[in-house]
């Protein structure tokens, strides 16, 4: 059974004889004054963004000549010198998916999970323009002379003449609600769907018809035209042509991998597509074949392209911007500033802090989160899970790409599992000369600075270990289905705690030692606390929560959640409180001199002085409730065969929560409910799914909100 939960505590400040240790919508409103305070000493800071790591999701781009905007799950992100550095938007469009942008007369257009706002000053502050629109996600926009159009999930195609101020649907007959992008050629509409395939109109939207015949995969992501031609990228069958505008449809694309275009852009006759597995592609030959252009371009996950000029820009899922001069030749990251990394690991080392994120590799600072630095030269996989260190080496675990080793003395990362026959490394930790990985395949040693390894699972009895932590005398072991097991031996042999932790079947997300005190978090069963060295287990609070970090410093214990913050105990998990934090899933912690530091599901790392929070300070009260909707990124992501979804909601009302194929097809429901104000998670198992993306979708009164995850097998 393989797990993607990520591990917790390679936190060398805690750990003998190691030099160091180891994504909910933040407030972006509150970016900038957190920003401009980041150097500050100050004792009211609470919590601040750092500038970084650099990435994240990016769903849309639009650039006129240094002005730059990125369309995130946070809003949208701005640079005003062509990509060198990135800032918050001011106002109007906070906490928003920004799936599209389009310029409209003197200003510009964003469509969002929530609508769409216009602003009138390159993007600096924006106000909601959607008045007459009922189907508030809006994927795509086209214009026909004074016609704007926007492409909805869920209502069809809307008509504005006023550019944008007020909108009409225009869907006679338009089958598939979900329009994924548009396309205009002449007076001629095109719009791909979800599940419907194609649809024209030729009388400005007032009437649409279906146009798929040989179209063998009617879930549309992209249109583009070349010439005569109209082009399709669908969603398993890859591209199609049509030279007749649509009546009739064929295969094409040699060298395109099958199935996920999501992307197309024809630049001057010369077509990209972009993959959201294998990076960008290029075509001079008006589609007929294909070849890869992915030299730099280290996040392969492609999901928009723009064009401006001479120069290309490619959104990635997790690795921010990327840009190529040289029409796609070669690709660099630009994304000083684009906060909306994946952190999964931090690791504390002298005076250095790293971090392990989704997409973007690893990154380091030395100046508490001011400034980071990417390290991937040589990093084969941008999906790193795992981080730690001792005298000689740095290390860096990946999913699906195994373990790297970089020298002090160096600045490349090298392959280093040789005898590690997992790729997918959990944890990492220091056990005296030793080094020990965790895997989706048990535990691996190795005595030779990680040259060199072997199986070192002796009394394991399940597969996948998730943590790996010093404590009680001994290294313990958290995994995903057996609970915790422990070895006295650095690693050699292993024995199950008597007493397992209950919850999901003994899963184990994170482990801490405070004093003779051992904590795991587990993935919705909060927090359990062991005081006899892990012969007994007994719940510690945050009970229906899930727990995927856990750090240990002084009298007091903190735990990362999802939906919740970073939490705190100051009396030995008797009771807990929040800490404050607006960016509400937390993937990893680490202390580093006087700062406590998150890393966190999408937003980033975050810092906050640990004095303000401990026992020789105040801890911030937790909320009485949330204030708003809001459905969390699953966690882990991807992941196989389950994972855990959080979601709140202010108000009391009738909850759904339901799984769709990218078809638009239900799979099943796994909340359909009245709900209490509050904040929920639940277990979603894809055992009996097909690896691929899957959507999940919150409907709570007028909400709805929905969310990829990925099932990888």
């Amino acid at each position: 059974m393989e797990s993607l939960i990520r591990p917790a505590t390679i936190l060398a400040a805690t750990r003998p004889g190691s030099r160091g240790s180891h994504d909910a919508l933040a407030a972006y409103g509150f970016r900038l004054l957190l920003l401009s305070a980041l150097c500050a000493a100050s004792v009211s800071a609470q919590w601040v963004q750092t500038n970084g790591p650099g990435g994240g999701h990016v769903y849309s781009i639009y650039a006129a000549g240094p002005r730059i905007l990125a369309g995130t799950y946070g809003g949208p992100s701005l640079s005003t010198d062509g990509g060198t550095s990135w800032g918050p938007v001011s106002s109007g469009i906070l906490n928003r998916y920004v799936y599209s942008f389009t310029g409209v007369g003197s200003g510009m257009l964003a469509g969002t999970d929530e609508g769409i706002y216009l602003s009138t000053d390159g993007g600096t502050n924006w106000a909601e323009s959607d008045s007459g629109m009922g189907a508030k996600s809006v994927k795509a926009f086209q214009t026909v002379g004074a016609r704007l159009y926007a492409g909805t999930l869920g209502g069809g195609v809307y008509l504005s003449m006023n550019a944008g101020a007020a909108w009409t649907p225009v869907d006679s007959a338009l089958t598939s609600r979900d329009v994924q992008t548009l396309l205009v050629r002449g007076t001629t509409l095109f719009a791909g769907t979800s599940a419907g395939g194609v649809f024209i109109s030729s009388d400005s939207g007032t009437s649409w018809t279906a146009v798929n015949t040989g179209l063998t995969d009617l879930n549309v992501n992209a249109l583009a035209s070349i010439d005569t031609n109209i082009l399709a990228a669908t969603d398993r069958d890859g591209l199609f042509f049509s030279s007749n505008s649509g009546t009739a449809w064929t295969a094409l694309g040699t060298g395109v991998p099958v199935p996920h275009i999501v992307t197309l852009l024809n630049s001057g006759g010369t077509l990209f597509a972009g993959d959201d597995s294998a990076g960008v592609f290029i075509s001079t030959d008006k589609g007929v074949t294909w070849r890869a252009v992915t030299a730099g371009l280290t996040d392969t996950k492609v999901v928009t392209l723009f064009q401006d000029g001479t120069t290309l820009y490619a959104g990635t899922e997790y690795g921010g911007v990327f840009v190529s001069r040289d029409n796609g030749t070669n690709w660099s990251p630009i994304n000083t500033g684009l906060t909306g990394t994946f952190v999964n690991v931090l690791l504390v080392d002298g005076p250095a802090l790293f971090a392990g994120t989704s997409g973007s590799g690893v990154a380091a600072s030395t100046d508490n989160g001011a400034t980071w630095g990417p390290i991937n030269r040589g990093l084969a996989s941008p999906d790193v899970f795992a981080l730690a260190s001792d005298a000689a080496n740095f290390y860096a675990g990946t999913y699906h790409g195994g373990l790297f080793l970089m020298p002090r003395t160096g600045s490349t990362w090298t392959a280093a599992g040789a005898g590690i026959t997992n790729s997918d490394v959990n944890a990492l930790l220091t056990a005296g000369t030793s080094l020990l990985a965790g895997t989706n395949g048990g535990v691996f040693r190795s005595g030779d600075g990680g040259l060199h390894w072997s199986p070192s699972s002796s009394g394991l009895t399940v597969p996948s270990v998730n943590a790996l932590a010093p404590g009680a005398g001994s290294i313990l072991a958290g995994t995903y289905g057996g609970g915790i097991y422990r070895s006295a031996d650095n690693g050699l042999t292993w024995t199950a705690s008597p007493a397992g932790i209950p919850p999901y079947g003994g899963d184990v997300n994170a482990i801490v030692a405070l004093g003779s005190s051992l904590f795991t978090g587990t993935p919705l069963g909060g927090i359990y606390v062991s005081r006899d060295s892990a012969r007994t287990w007994s719940v510690a609070g945050l009970t229906d929560t899930c727990v995927t970090a856990l750090l240990a410093s002084g009298r007091s214990v903190f735990a990362g959640t999802l939906g919740a913050g970073v939490m705190l105990s100051n009396d030995g998990g008797v009771s807990w409180t929040g800490t404050g934090l607006p960016s509400t899933d937390v993937l990893a912690l680490a202390i580093n001199g006087t700062y406590v530091f998150a890393g966190t599901s999408g937003h980033g790392v975050w810092r906050r002085p640990m004095s303000q929070m401990t026992v020789t300070g105040a801890a911030s009260p937790a909320a009485s409730g949330p204030a708003v909707f809001r459905l969390g990124q699953n966690f882990p992501n991807p992941f196989n065969p389950s994972t855990t979804i959080a979601y709140q909601v202010p108000a009391s009302g009738h909850v759904t929560l339901r799984v769709f194929d990218l078809l638009g097809r239900e799979l099943t429901t796994l909340v359909d409910e009245k709900k209490d104000a509050g904040s929920y998670t639940v277990r979603f198992d894809g055992g009996n799914l097909a690896s691929g993306v899957y959507l999940y979708r919150l409907a709570a009164g007028q909400y709805t909100q929905t969310r990829k995850m990925v099932i990888m097998k």
